[in-house]
């Protein structure tokens, strides 16, 4: 429960101990009835102005100032707090939703999730792990709830609205995971975000093949069926569970943190020209080379030869874990002038 909650049951709570204690003390004090008793309590503490019920004794007189210091007093802050709760509220939502804004504007090479249901959480926990700028954008304001208490940047709308995903930093930014509640949404999201960026890579959800056929026409590069996904995994751990395990522990999942990582190498690397053994890449690193994907062919080499020499624009996928991939990334990141060893 949050503190503003706690704090409006403590008002309403005061407020009906006030109305009870009132109530009973004119029924033992004055010999009033319930209703009589309680008709001059709600009439005292909220100082409408009406006329006693029945005249007062000196201890009704006595107790009616005590309900009413008390009661008033309860009211009023009570309706302090309200005022406090709404417009605080309010202005912690502007301020925040200003703070994204300018936040967003100076992001650069970020994803953005549409959705945060399942799974959108479940990719922003990934994103998580691996250090990843990210921005939420969903149309229920509970989702945003969530994820503003995760301490993600968010911003609330339809995903499919241009405006709406130009406030997520659409133009600047490397990726977009589509995963909003309906197949429809999913595709008029993956069409309004090839729009406005063709470069972006836009990966989308599907429950069936045929939407997974209209996403890749609208423009998902990948496209993924969690169901698909789950049936494999399960079918994998009964039959395979050593192979499971397996691709547990080097996806992330398991106790060891191996990971996978994708590296470029542009035309100023050090690396270029050189050969995986030449290199010595496990030696330096620790991290071992699963595959190279060629720049000429566009084919992977998931077992690439020693003797392999890399060219501007291949990709590496290694394997290892963050502190080898740290330094694989700084050797081929290395300046060509800076040589190997640099």
């Amino acid at each position: 429960m949050s503190k503003g909650s706690r704090r409006g049951l403590l008002v309403v709570g005061a407020i009906v101990g006030v109305v009870v204690i009132g109530t009973v003390g004119f029924m033992l004090i004055q010999r009033w009835s319930l209703l009589d008793s309680l008709y001059m309590t709600v009439i005292t503490i909220f100082t409408v102005g009406f006329n006693e019920v029945h005249p007062l004794s000196r201890a009704g007189h006595v107790f009616t100032i005590l309900l009413i210091l008390g009661g008033v007093g309860t009211i009023l802050y009570g309706l302090g707090a309200m005022f406090e709760f709404v417009v605080s509220g309010q202005l912690t939502g502007a301020y925040r939703r200003r703070a994204v804004r300018k936040q967003v504007e100076k992001l650069h090479g970020h994803y953005i999730i549409c959705g945060y249901g399942r799974v959108g959480e479940s990719v922003a926990s990934q994103f998580g792990v691996h250090g990843a700028t990210f921005v939420v954008v969903d149309n229920d304001p509970v989702a945003i709830a969530r994820a503003d208490d995760a301490g993600h940047m968010s911003v609330h709308g339809d995903a499919a609205d241009d405006d709406v995903l130009h406030a997520a930093g659409i133009g600047e930014a490397k990726g977009l995971v589509t995963a909003v509640g309906s197949e429809a949404g999913n595709i008029f999201v993956t069409l309004s975000a090839r729009v406005l960026n063709p470069s972006l890579l836009i990966v989308a959800r599907a429950v069936s093949d045929e939407t997974a056929s209209k996403l890749e026409r609208a423009g998902a590069d990948h496209v993924v069926s969690p169901y698909g996904i789950g049936g494999r995994r399960m079918a994998t751990l009964m039959m395979k569970p050593l192979v499971s395990d397996y691709l547990e522990v080097v996806t992330g999942g398991g106790e060891l943190e191996f990971r996978l990582e994708e590296f470029e190498l542009t035309n100023r690397c050090c690396v270029l020209g050189r050969s995986i053994e030449e290199l010595e890449v496990r030696k330096r690193t620790g991290a071992t080379i699963l595959a190279v994907r060629h720049t000429r062919t566009g084919v992977f080499d998931t077992n690439p030869s020693p003797d392999l020499r890399l060219e501007a624009g291949d990709m590496l996928i290694a394997i290892g874990t963050p502190a080898e991939m740290a330094k694989l990334e700084e050797l081929v990141a290395t300046p060509a002038w800076g040589g190997v060893g640099a």
